[in-house]
This record gives structure tokens, C-alpha cells and sequence, in this order.
């Protein structure tokens, strides 16, 4: 399965679904650009829901973190939900459960912007 992303509005909040591999710069270039464009015009508010992401590898790992600073950047926040299996135990192994707000569920995901 190849990488797919879409991107829907939820009242001030964008929610990025992620599918598939992220194995290379070439896999997510179209998401990469799709989405820093959205940061600077539309919206910084973020929410990745990674429950169909299947694997990913350091080029995945850099999305997220450039993706993060990014949004950052422009006043708003990452946060994922629906990590699981083997990129749960990378986030953990990595310590970037430490960096990223996660959570379980979309709905907490985006109550967490409500805050």
C-alpha cells in the first residue's frame, strides 16, 4: 500500500488522515507540500490520525517533526491519534511520545484543542 493523506476541516481544527508507508521523500512529496501550504494560509492546528499508517522509517520520523515545528511556527500545534503496533513501539523506543501529544481517539485529539 502506497502513502494517501486527506485533509478536512473540523471547526478550527484540520484533520490530517494518513494511510500506507512512509518510506522515502518521493512517497510523501505531494503531502509535504499540500500540507505546508495549508499551515501558512489556512490553518496551524493540526491533528494526524495515524490508525491506517503502517510503517514508517526516518524519513516518516522528519515529516512529523518538520510537520510539528511548522505548525508551531505559525501559532498553532501536532498533536496524533491513532498510533498503534510497530510505530507506537518506535515512538517509544525513539522518545517521541515525549515530544508529541497522542491520543487514543480523534474526538480526544480534537478536544484537545478545545482547552
Amino acid at each position: 500500500m502506497s502513502f494517501t493523506f486527506e485533509i478536512k476541516e473540523q471547526n478550527d481544527v484540520s484533520i490530517i488522515s494518513i494511510a500506507g508507508k512512509i518510506l522515502s521523500d518521493e512517497n510523501i512529496l505531494d503531502a509535504i507540500q499540500k500540507i505546508n501550504k495549508h499551515i501558512e494560509v489556512k490553518n496551524s492546528k493540526l491533528i494526524f490520525n495515524c490508525s491506517k499508517l503502517l510503517h514508517i522509517n526516518s524519513t516518516g520520523i522528519n515529516f512529523f517533526m518538520k510537520t510539528l515545528t511548522k505548525s508551531r511556527i505559525h501559532n498553532g500545534d501536532l498533536i496524533l491519534c491513532g498510533i498503534a503496533g510497530n510505530i507506537e513501539s518506535l515512538f517509544k523506543i525513539t522518545k517521541l511520545n515525549e515530544i508529541y501529544t497522542i491520543y487514543n481517539s480523534e474526538e480526544d485529539a480534537i478536544n484537545h484543542f478545545k482547552k
